[in-house]
């Protein structure tokens, strides 16, 4: 995906190039390469299996959220009308979703019994993965501040889901998380 990011940076102006970047990734990625590997129904597993989460999943999965709160949507929270608010909404859930089909969901399903390519390798995937869009949308808080919080959100999620064997409880937190992205919501819609 960096490649492609890179190359629509070249061919389009950074909106344009930040939106198709993500629809590539939303539609190929985390909607087409699962429903390859494991079809519409076993994509339609991995959204409903886990067991409920105990008192330590919940600590661990607030973590994040809490940590995005603070970091992204309270300092800009100014900055959010009822359109910024439907694209975080719309965006969070979507790409919430999809890359938790993806990164955890997937790998899960094919390596329930191998925590190294069930969850490590799939982490690693996932941390790396955000550098891509910051070809095209740097982040204020630089690339290696931008990727210790995609790591922190991987890590809870895949610690989670490995603990309780699927996605159930993993999707809440990672769509609160995303939503709290003001600043490139407002890019998504030009601002």
């Amino acid at each position: 995906m960096a490649a492609a990011f890179a190359v629509l940076r070249r061919l389009l102006p950074p909106r344009p190039a930040y939106v198709v970047g993500f629809a590539v990734y939303w539609a190929g990625w985390c909607l087409g390469f699962p429903l390859w590997v494991l079809g519409p129904r076993g994509v339609a597993r991995v959204l409903r299996a886990g067991r409920r989460p105990g008192p330590v999943d919940v600590a661990i999965l607030a973590f994040p959220v809490a940590g995005a709160v603070g970091a992204a949507l309270l300092p800009d929270r100014r900055l959010v009308d009822g359109q910024v608010a439907a694209v975080m909404a719309g965006t969070a859930a979507v790409n919430a979703v999809g890359e938790e089909v993806l990164w955890r969901g997937l790998f899960l399903a094919e390596f329930p019994d191998d925590v190294v390519r069930g969850a490590l390798w799939p982490l690693a995937g996932f941390t790396a993965w955000h550098l891509a869009p910051q070809l095209v949308l740097p982040s204020s808080r630089g690339r290696a501040g931008f990727l210790l919080g995609a790591a922190v959100v991987g890590a809870a999620s895949t610690a989670v889901a490995w603990r309780t064997g699927g996605l159930r409880s993993v999707l809440l937190p990672h769509v609160l998380t995303d939503a709290c992205g003001v600043r490139v919501a407002r890019f998504w819609l030009g601002r």
